[in-house]
C-alpha cells in the first residue's frame, strides 16, 4: 500500500472515529526534534504520514505531521516510531514515546540510522522479589555485558518484576547498563490481579512503562508488543487477547508492507506449557491471531512466562494456515529457576531452570528471510551450548547404557550427534524427559542433612531440548572420552565431553 492510499484511508477512518466518539479527540503533532530538548521549537517541521495510535485505532499524520484520533478513556496516545526515527530516551533507557489520554500531545523523533540486518536483546522474567535478587541481575548478567553498541534495542517479555512494583525501577536502572532503547510489556507477577478490573490491574505497570499494548518499527521489522494476561479475579488468570487488541493488531499490520517482518511480542506463549495439553492461551484468540498473521510470509513469535526454552513450529494441526510453520520462541528466564539453587564464589544462584538449561537471555537476528535466536547463557562463555549426562564407569560389554545431551537452544532444526574416543560420529535421538544432571541436583537437596540458604531448585519439568545415545558395549577396559557435537541450522558446530571409565566391578 502506497503512503498516499495509507493516508487517504486512514484521513477516512479518522473522520468518522471522531463522529461517532463522544470522548472527544486527542490532537497534536509528530515533530523533528533537531536539537533533541523534547520540545518542538521554531523551525522544527512536523513529519508526515506516521502512525499515532490509541491502542485501537490508527491514523496518519498530515502534510504538517498533525494529528487527529477518537480520545480513549483512561487510555494513551501514542507514536508508533517509524524505521529511520527514534523517539527520546527516559531512564533505563525507556523511550518516550507515548502520553496520557485527555489533552493534546506532540511527539518528538529524531533520525537514525537502522540497518537491514537487525540484532535485539530478548530477555525475559527477571523476577526480581527483592532488592538481593535486582543485585544477582545486576552483578550476574548485565555487569557481564557492558554496553551492547551492536544491538537495535532490547525488550523484556513480562515478569519485569516478582510482584514487587515498588521494584520496577531498580529494575529499569540495570537495564539500562546496557546503553540501548529498552522496551517493557507486563506479566502475571507485573500486575496487581486482586484487583477488579483489568485497567486497575495493569495501572501500576503502565504508570511505568507507559501503554501495555503498543508497537514500533525499526529495521525490517515491526513489533507488535502485547499484554496476554487475561485478569480472571483474585490471583487467577489466563492467556488471551481484547477486542480493542485485535482491531490494534488489524490496524497496525494494514500500515505494514509484505515484505517487513512481523514481531509479535507476549508473556504467556500461544501453545500448552507442558504435554498434558492444558489450555494456556485461549484457542479462540490463538486462532484469530493467526488469522491475522497468516498472509504475512516474515512471522515471528517472542513469548516468556514458562521458565524454560522451548521452539515451537506452529502448523495446521495447531490451527495455523500460513505457507510456512510459524516459528514462536519461548525465551529462557533471565531469573531461570527462580533465582534458586547453590551460590557460586560470587554469591550468585545458579538458578538453573527446572529444564535443566542456565539463565540468560538471547539475541534476535533479522537476515533478509531468516530468524535466528542466539542463546547466551549468564555465567557461562557464549559457546557453552549443551551439557552432557553419562556414568563415570560401566561394565565391559555392558550394553544400553544411556548419556545425555541438553542442547539448550536446540529443535528439530538441529543436527546432534555422539562418539567415544576417535570413532565414527553418530545420530543421538531427540526425545522428552527429565535432564537427568537436574534431576539429580534437585534430588541431592531433599537428602541434605541442611537446607540451602536462599530458594530450592524448582521441580523438574519436561525437557524440549534433549538427544539421547547409548555408549558402544565393546569398549576396552580403561578411559574413554565421549563427545557430543550439536549443530545447529546455521551449520555452526557446539561440542561437549564427558570421561568414564570402562573398568571390572
Amino acid at each position: 500500500m502506497t503512503t498516499s492510499l495509507r493516508f487517504v484511508g486512514a484521513m477516512a477512518l479518522l473522520a468518522s472515529l471522531i463522529a461517532a466518539s463522544p470522548l472527544g479527540a486527542a490532537t497534536g503533532a509528530v515533530f523533528e526534534d533537531l536539537n533533541g530538548n523534547g520540545v518542538r521549537d521554531p523551525g522544527e517541521p512536523g513529519i508526515p504520514g506516521v502512525e499515532v495510535s490509541n491502542g485501537e485505532e490508527v491514523v496518519l499524520t498530515d502534510a504538517s505531521g498533525s494529528y487527529w484520533i477518537a480520545d480513549r478513556a483512561k487510555g494513551f496516545v501514542f507514536v508508533i516510531k517509524p524505521r529511520g526515527w527514534a523517539s527520546p530516551a527516559g531512564a533505563g533507557g525507556l523511550p518516550k514515546f507515548y502520553a496520557p489520554a485527555g489533552g493534546p500531545a506532540d511527539f518528538p523523533l529524531r533520525r537514525t540510522e537502522e540497518p537491514d540486518r537487525l540484532r535485539a536483546m530478548v530477555l525475559t522474567d527477571p523476577q526480581p522479589s527483592s532488592p538481593t535478587e535486582v543485585d544477582y541481575l545486576s552483578r550476574g548478567l548485565f555487569e557481564r555485558l557492558g554496553r551492547r553498541t551492536d544491538l537495535q534495542f532490547g525488550v523484556t517479555l513480562g515478569d519485569v518484576v516478582y510482584d514487587r512494583q515498588d521494584l520496577f525501577g531498580a529494575v529499569n536502572a540495570v537495564l539500562g547498563h546496557a546503553g540501548i532503547p529498552w522496551h517493557a510489556l507486563p506479566g502475571n507477577h507485573d500486575l496487581s490481579l486482586g484487583t477488579p478490573d483489568e485497567a486497575s490491574a495493569v495501572a501500576a505497570f503502565e504508570r511505568e512503562y507507559g501503554p501495555s499494548t503498543y508497537a514500533f518499527h525499526v529495521g525490517p521489522a515491526l513489533f507488535i508488543a502485547l499484554d496476554d494476561v487475561r485478569p480472571l479475579g483474585g490471583p487467577r488468570y489466563t492467556g488471551g487477547l481484547t477486542q480493542e487488541q485485535f482491531a490494534f493488531i488489524g490496524n497496525v499490520l494494514r500500515g505494514s508492507a509484505d515484505g517487513e517482518w512481523v514481531v509479535v511480542m507476549m508473556h504467556i506463549p500461544l501453545f500448552s506449557p507442558d504435554p498434558s495439553g492444558a489450555e494456556a492461551f485461549r484457542s479462540a484468540d490463538r486462532l484469530r491471531l493467526f488469522s491475522l498473521l497468516k498472509a504475512r510470509s516474515r512471522a515471528l513469535i517472542l513469548s516468556g512466562h514458562t521458565h524454560y526454552q522451548r521452539h515451537v513450529f506452529h502448523g495446521k494441526d495447531d490451527g495455523w494456515e500460513g505457507r510456512l510453520p510459524l516459528h514462536e520462541y519461548n525465551a529462557a528466564a533471565a531469573s531461570g529457576g527462580f533465582w534458586g539453587g547453590p551460590r557460586d564464589a560470587e554469591g550468585i544462584p545458579a538458578a538453573t531452570m527446572w529444564d535443566g538449561a542456565p539463565p540468560g537471555y538471547a539475541v534476535l537476528r533479522l537476515d533478509g528471510d531468516t530468524a535466528t535466536m542466539d542463546y547466551f547463557p549468564a555465567r557461562l562463555p557464549a559457546g557453552d551450548q549443551l551439557s552432557v549426562h553419562a556414568p563415570r564407569a560401566v561394565a565391559p560389554r555392558q550394553g544400553y547404557v544411556s548419556f545425555y545431551a541438553n542442547v539448550f537452544n536446540g529443535h528439530d532444526g538441529w543436527t546432534v550427534e555422539a562418539r567415544v574416543d576417535d570413532r565414527a560420529w553418530g545420530p543421538m535421538r531427540r526425545i522428552l524427559g527429565w535432564d537427568p544432571t537436574y534431576a539429580e541436583a534437585f534430588l541431592a537437596q531433599d537428602t541434605a542433612a541442611r537446607p540451602a540458604t536462599g530458594p530450592r531448585l524448582p521441580d523438574p519439568v519436561i525437557c524440549y531440548h534433549l538427544w539421547r545415545g547409548m555408549l558402544p558395549a565393546d569398549l576396552p577396559v580403561g578411559g574413554h572420552v565421549l563427545q557430543v557435537r550439536a549443530t545447529d541450522p546455521s551449520g555452526a558446530p557446539h561440542v561437549a565431553e564427558a570421561a568414564f571409565q570402562v573398568a571390572q566391578p
